[in-house]
């Protein structure tokens, strides 16, 4: 599966995909918190100035650490994101592996607007404590390439056998 999901990821490169992740400043760090450009609970003048041009999600927690987890235990969280863009954006497919359903937006997020990605991990298809990336491909296309936009968040656990 890892080989696979690599395969993708490779093509995805090779055709330039990676628009959303590039418009992303903050790179992967111990830190679990990412830096959002405008407060939800604003709603001045300002928040639409913070706007980024074209689509940018800005999630709450890109990585989510979910710690301990005896195996064959299920653990339910949630990414929160805000659309900080100027386009609608619209998520086609989220996909993760064959441990995690995921349940996404099926509708459009206008700008300034949240959505919430509800994550289900079953630790019982695990043998042992891992990263696991969760892939957002957007229906909302990278004006340079024609190309899909794809976003990837992640969660970590620790396995207890």
């Amino acid at each position: 599966m890892k080989g696979f999901r690599l395969l993708i990821l490779i093509g995805i490169v090779t055709f330039g995909n990676f628009a959303l992740t590039a418009q992303t400043t903050k790179a992967k760090t111990k830190n679990t918190k990412a830096v959002t450009v405008a407060p939800a609970t604003q709603h001045s003048s300002k928040a639409v100035a913070a706007q980024i041009k074209g689509v940018h999600m800005t999630f709450e927690n890109e990585h989510l650490n979910i710690g301990k987890v005896k195996k064959g235990e299920i653990k339910k969280f949630d990414f929160i994101f805000t659309n900080t863009g100027t386009e609608t954006i619209e998520i086609d497919i989220a996909s993760g592996c064959d441990c995690t359903t995921l349940d996404y937006p099926k509708n459009k997020i206008l700008p300034g607007k949240k959505g919430v990605i509800h994550v289900t991990f079953d630790s019982g298809k695990k043998e042992e404590s891992e990263t696991v990336d969760v892939d957002l491909y957007l229906k909302n296309l990278n004006p340079k390439t024609g190309q899909r936009i794809l976003k990837i968040i992640d969660y970590k656990y620790e396995l207890l056998k």
